[in-house]
């Protein structure tokens, strides 16, 4: 016989599509039950939650600014019995959704809506009995609520949401944002996450960019893009924040701001051309395609570049022009000058690679001289592709010299110079260093890895360079910090985002010259920097590129105290990891300090870096202790920095995290008392005014500043910092 318990409980779905001004964030699920029933379960059940998360699937049209929403989470009942629950689905802020259902089995469930104050009363109700803050962070506008049952023993249940929602558009953005976060009360991990957002423009798109995470965009044409993400057995963090600008005209710019705190800001400006291929002048192109034959290529990687070549090969344009130099102890270049991308002399090329073996020394200060001797006087953009795995071995083989020579001496040459390495042997600082010093990067495989995953991506890139030789600055209001420091290449379906800090307010202009083919054009835009507090993100999206640059500054020249001390301070105040820093608890709260500096002066920059286990970006973090994995590798490291110079962050850092969180803008330390402190908090400045927990005066608070409750939501024990003035929320002792 079926026994069934009566579990209050909340399911809560997560898809929220707001601008970018709308401050309301809800999480991705959740177990809420009474005290009765958390003590029946304690004594019946071993310590599990009863109903977790197992897996959801988000899908998005966008057809203009009208969306059409699906929603599909499956729940699994980790009890022995059937139980019942409540489903409930907070409206974000100012939505005005027009059709809403929810679908359990086949069947749509009857639901009630509730308005903005009924709302607050329930989510204040559940955070007082089960004594969580962070539901602190549901408080909308309005919740949807449907009673589910039954939830099977040890089985599932699939929940779907539908309903459309017209979005609108400030200055030809749109913005999406999908909270994703699991809360305390839910599962570690989920066995699938999927979100797919198709795209039916009206207008040619430009930007499509997520600052939090690493999306596929499919582009079909100028009007339709399909955006992709998706993660199996993963926990998902933050939100999931998209955006989509149609530009007004060739190239388009869409300008974000955030105020902290005072005058000081932090901006994001999003650069396109407009995806329309019909409508831009692409660009013919110069290409030097540098191979290394030397002997220490031989084998697989020889094979690897071959194949790598031949790839760029067959996509070049007809327009384009190519030269071909390989080297080992001495330089051959296949021809004198250079050859049109025409069938018969692609054909000739490839027969002439296909005859290539790999022998002899590793000649790469001669191969560069050769390919600087080779003046591309048409004003065409020039590309060098250096194949090669970076050991040099006759000629001048210091590589601090090797750089330097070839920054020099492409100061009239002005090509970008873009480093492949193959295999695992590659001198990954040299030819990183080597390419980034040349306006371009360095990408690398293993010695069985497929090159030509990797170069296609680059040519993807560089295939309809649209503006080259590109300068920005802005006039109006107090530029500081900007990066990147020097501005790449635009191409189609691509952009630059530019990211810095700036003092006060105000209209302002931003002025854009670069290279159209042989022509110097200039493009301008009106922009306006204001106080907006609702793009929390965009300080740390900057502060993360900030410490990566200086990182790579530090990698390439050596240690500077001043910069070191950058590296710490930022660090501490956005909760950064970096080689630098460490989170250390102490008796007033966990601070950033500085690694061990005895370490990093005798064993050098990188070994500390290896001693401390500091790994590549997206996936690195702690991890080098004894009996763990093994330390990264310079190529890694080099990666890692490289990630966060891009805004990448380190994802597994979980030895910090769990002192650590990021709210509202604001990071939070965990001292030993168990209080999250603000980073901004110094209790020399500040005398908190002391509030109890889940008190009257608590929620008064929350109702009469409502954006405290994000602060308040890290957690029961909190000292914060609001508008000059310092709260501390303490927990009232039995």
């Amino acid at each position: 016989m079926s026994r069934t318990i009566r579990l209050s409980v909340i399911l809560t779905a997560t898809l929220t599509i707001i601008l970018s001004v709308t401050t309301a964030t809800f999480a991705q699920g959740m177990i809420i039950s009474n005290d009765q029933i958390a003590t029946w379960q304690s004594e019946q059940f071993a310590p599990v939650q009863p109903i977790t998360l197992e897996s959801e699937s988000i899908e998005i049209d966008l057809d203009d600014q009208f969306a059409r929403v699906k929603i599909t989470q499956i729940f699994r009942n980790n009890t022995w019995v059937d139980l019942e629950g409540i489903y409930m689905f907070p409206l974000p802020q100012n939505a005005d959704i027009s059709d809403f259902a929810l679908w359990m089995d086949g069947r749509e469930l009857a639901s009630e809506t509730m308005g903005a104050v009924e709302a607050n009363r329930i989510y204040q109700d559940i955070v007082a009995t089960m004594r969580d803050p962070g539901l602190l962070e549901y408080v909308g506008d309005g919740l949807i609520r449907a009673h589910i049952y039954p939830i099977p023993a040890n089985g599932t249940k699939q929940v779907d949401i539908y309903f459309d929602w017209l979005l609108p558009i400030e200055s030809n953005l749109i913005s999406m944002n999908l909270p994703l976060s699991l809360d305390g009360y839910s599962i570690d991990a989920i066995n699938s996450l999927a979100i797919t957002v198709r795209i039916d423009s009206p207008d040619a798109l430009g930007s499509i960019y997520s600052p939090t995470h690493d999306i596929d965009v499919n582009r079909n044409g100028s009007r339709d893009a399909v955006v992709s993400l998706e993660k199996g057995w993963h926990r998902p963090e933050g939100d999931f924040i998209l955006y989509i600008s149609r530009p007004d005209g060739a190239i388009g710019l869409n300008m974000l701001t955030e105020t902290s705190s005072g005058d000081e800001g932090h901006f994001l400006a999003m650069i396109a051309p407009e995806y329309n291929e019909s409508g831009i002048d692409v660009v013919a192109k110069d290409f030097i395609f540098v191979l290394d034959t030397s002997g220490s290529m031989s084998g697989n990687k020889i094979e690897q570049a071959k194949d790598a070549t031949h790839f760029i090969f067959q996509n070049l344009n007809s327009d384009d022009r190519f030269s071909l130099i390989t080297f080992a102890t001495d330089v051959y270049p296949y021809f004198e000058g250079w050859k049109n991308a025409t069938p018969d002399n692609l054909y000739d090329v490839k027969d002439h690679i296909d005859g290539i073996s790999a022998g002899g020394s590793t000649n790469i200060e001669g191969v560069l001289n050769a390919a600087c001797t080779l003046n591309s006087d048409t004003g065409r953009p020039l590309y060098i592709i250096f194949l090669t795995d970076g050991l040099p071995t006759v000629g001048n083989t210091n590589t601090a010299w090797l750089v330097e020579n070839m920054k020099n001496r492409n100061q009239n040459l002005n090509a970008r110079l873009f480093c492949f390495g193959v295999g695992d042997d590659v001198d990954y600082p040299f030819i990183d260093r080597l390419a980034r010093e040349n306006g371009g990067y360095t990408s690398s495989v293993g010695p069985y890895e497929d090159l030509e995953l990797p170069l296609s991506e680059f040519y993807s890139k560089i295939k309809s360079p649209v503006l080259t030789d590109i300068e920005i600055e802005i006039n109006g209001t107090r530029i500081y910090d900007m990066l990147p420091a020097t501005i790449p290449d635009l191409f189609l379906g691509s952009q630059i985002l530019l990211t810095g800090r700036y003092n006060g307010e105000g209209n302002a202009t931003v002025r854009m010259t670069g290279m159209l083919g042989s022509e110097r054009v200039t493009f301008s835009w009106p922009v306006k920097f204001k106080r907006n507090h609702n793009n929390d993100f965009i300080a740390r999206h900057w502060a993360t590129r900030r410490v990566g640059y200086l990182l790579n500054e530090i990698r390439i020249y050596g240690e500077n105290q001043e910069i070191v001390d950058e590296i710490i301070g930022h660090s501490q105040r956005f909760g950064i990891v970096t080689p630098y820093t460490s989170m250390l608890v102490t008796e007033d709260q966990v601070i950033s300090e500085g690694w061990d500096m005895d370490a990093v002066q005798n064993e050098g920059f990188f070994n500390a870096m290896r001693s401390q286990g500091f790994g590549g970006g997206g996936g690195g973090g702690f991890g080098a202790a004894p009996g763990g994995p093994p330390a990264p590798t310079s190529q890694e490291q080099s990666l890692g920095i490289q990630g966060m110079e891009y805004g990448a962050e380190h994802e597994n850092a979980e030895v910090v995290q769990q002192f650590v969180q990021n709210q509202g803008g604001k990071t939070f330390y965990q001292n030993t008392e168990l209080y999250w402190v603000d980073s901004e908090f110094n209790e020399d400045d500040f005398e908190p005014v002391q509030i109890t927990y889940l008190s009257d005066e608590y929620f008064d608070l929350i109702n009469d500043i409502p954006d405290l409750a994000e602060f308040l939501s890290v957690g029961e024990q909190v000292i914060f910092v609001y508008d000059n003035q310092a709260y501390q929320v303490n927990v009232e002792e039995d």
